[in-house]
């Protein structure tokens, strides 16, 4: 680590591919930074820094969302390759570019962009390790460099965006002309800077939400100023920050989805989010996935509008969900009369063999979303509807244009149209009890029938809900961030970690710092544990459970003492209760048996 903080003291060129033809420039004389302009910089470490996001997307947190299971059948609760990438080809470039221009009235829009996206970065750093090195970072006199605790980084970040939001110059400042994230072709004139600002507030109303727990004067007071200033905050879609990949630079989900065939069943859909999807009747169900290639058969009993009988019968289903894990504890046992050898839900169902998910009997992501060119949705308009709605229900007396109610429903509104759905679906969904406000509604069994998908009465629920469907698919952190600071959503325990000895696993807390780390910045790394709390500074709590700053206290799940039983429930009656239903739907079917 001493080595690594120390390259943030240096000149440094981007180490990636090349995003223009200045970048190629740069990277063949490493003394030709001095001289660069932020546009020949910047666009390259906001690359590097969406990549790094969707490769740890693919290879962990959408493990951690519970949305999507790249096969990976792991909890991989470290990222040693993350941390160098931040601290060198990002970090170390922003620093040197202020260094280079902060101060200068010609630079002042830039360097207040330059430095919004190092607070962008932080706020992933800080959630993903906790204390890391903040204050001190670039520091090159230090021979150990210090870890700063996370209230002292979150408290200097929403500091730091008040400021930037206030530096920028909507008319008659400096523009940012090779800009990914706003290009000007796209958002000309004051466009670029307003959505710029909206950006910076939005992402301070995000970190603010987010430290509830550990900062709760300091939130509600950025809450309230940000929610007092609403025309600040992103309105619409138009106004989401996004990173748009091209042919010369694609998006990582394609490169290890579809061209490197990393994972060779794709991206498949979980079965925690499928059984929400089922028990409340969400169409978007076939917006995030496409069908299964091979529709899994299920054994049902139906009625019949003409007769009496019942029958038993098998019938093929469009989607299915894969478990966390195949894997079940010891203490669990299936076994019962209707099942005597005590199978898994869904025995004999098979992933795809091949890249492009022409086999199998799970639904996988959809095709557009592996794209080579697919953007990157850094935030989303649906994403602050739901926050608005947060703050207003979690700060009685706030300022505000709507009620709490009002904001959800637009967020969900916004989600819907956002994947093409029509408002009569949106209205159709928002009816229903336990998506409304202030009802309850009762869902399903999760398969293992030990977790259930009802919703209570409670509307905080809701909105935690909706933004954790909302997330999918760029927002893993985000996604992993809200359900460590809310404990909203009873997920299943992992039974095949990777990360522990253990049986099972829960959602890890968060990733162990670089193995390298307690001897590259030993002084250092033994503060930062002290910063946990840890009676012994050698390393003990330095573990993927130990507890961040922004996690309220929740008692552990006992899964061993689990009592599962197999359910399907959620996916019988998929076409109706009667036989005809299937009929009139076009589905092919065997009678089992009647009675």
């Amino acid at each position: 680590m001493k080595k690594t903080i120390k390259y943030l003291g240096v000149l440094l060129v981007i180490m990636v591919a090349s995003c223009t033809k200045d970048f190629q420039k740069i990277n063949t004389n490493p003394a030709s930074f001095v001289a660069a302009e932020p546009e020949a910089v910047l666009p390259g470490v906001m690359f590097t820094t969406i990549n790094t996001f969707e490769n740890a997307n693919v290879t962990t947190l959408w493990e951690f969302s519970h949305w999507v299971d790249p096969y990976a059948e792991r909890y991989n609760a470290n990222n040693d390759g993350a941390w160098t990438t931040f601290y060198v080809n990002v970090l170390g470039n922003t620093t040197q570019l202020k260094k280079l221009f902060l101060g200068n009235p010609a630079y002042t829009n830039r360097m207040a962009i330059t430095d919004i996206w190092e607070c962008y970065v932080y706020a992933y750093m800080v959630g993903t390790w906790g204390p890391v090195p903040y204050s001190k970072a670039g520091v090159t006199s230090s021979s150990d460099i210090e870890y700063d605790s996370e209230n002292a980084i979150y408290t200097s970040l929403l500091t730091r965006l008040t400021a930037d939001a206030a530096a920028i110059k909507v008319t008659g400042g400096d523009g940012f002309a090779s800009d990914p994230i706003y290009p000007p072709s796209s958002n000309p004139g004051s466009l670029q800077m307003s959505r710029w600002i909206k950006f910076a507030n939005s992402l301070r109303l995000r970190i603010a939400l987010t430290v509830q727990n550990n900062l709760p004067t300091l939130a509600a007071s950025n809450i309230t100023t940000l929610m007092a200033n609403e025309a600040g905050l992103i309105s619409s879609d138009a106004d989401d920050p996004t990173f748009t990949y091209n042919v010369s630079n694609v998006s990582p989900y394609n490169t290890q989805l579809v061209v490197n065939n990393s994972y060779a069943s794709g991206a498949v859909m979980q079965d925690y989010l499928f059984t929400y999807f089922r028990s409340y009747h969400d169409p978007r169900i076939d917006a995030y996935f496409k069908k299964a290639p091979v529709p899994y058969n299920i054994t049902d009993t139906l009625t019949s509008t003409g007769s009496s009988l019942h029958y038993i019968v098998s019938y093929p289903i469009p989607h299915l969900g894969t478990p966390k894990a195949q894997a079940l504890l010891p203490t669990w046992s299936l076994i019962s009369p209707a099942d005597p050898l005590g199978y898994i839900p869904f025995n004999g169902s098979v992933y795809s063999s091949d890249k492009n998910n022409l086999t199998g009997n799970y639904s996988s992501m959809q095709p557009a979303l592996e794209a080579a060119a697919r953007p990157y949705y850094m935030m989303t308009f649906a994403e602050v509807c739901f926050m608005k709605s947060e703050a207003v229900l979690n700060i009685p007396g706030i300022t505000s244009l709507q009620t709490a109610d009002k904001y959800y429903y637009s967020g969900i509104n916004a989600n819907y149209a956002f994947w093409g759905l029509t408002s009569a679906q949106a209205s159709a969904y928002e009816k229903q009890p336990g998506i409304a406000w202030s009802t309850a509604g009762v869902g399903f069994n999760y398969d293992l029938g030990f977790i259930n998908t009802s919703i209570p009465v409670g509307n905080l629920t809701k909105i935690y809900l909706q933004q954790w469907i909302n997330y999918y698919p760029d927002g893993g952190f985000e996604t992993w961030l809200l359900q460590r600071r809310t404990q909203n959503l009873v997920l299943p325990p992992h039974t095949n970690p990777g990360n522990t000895n253990s049986l099972y696993s829960n959602l890890p807390d968060r990733f162990t710092y670089p193995v390298n780390e307690p001897a590259l910045n030993p002084t250092g790394y033994k503060n930062a544990l002290k910063l946990f709390g840890s009676p012994d500074p050698l390393g003990v709590v330095d573990a993927y459970d130990t507890h961040l700053a922004i996690e309220p206290s929740y008692p552990l799940i006992n899964w061993n003492a689990a009592k599962p039983f197999y359910d399907i429930s959620f996916v019988q009656k998929w076409y109706g209760t009667h036989i005809e239903d299937l009929q009139a739907a076009g589905i092919k079917y065997t009678v089992l048996a009647t009675y």
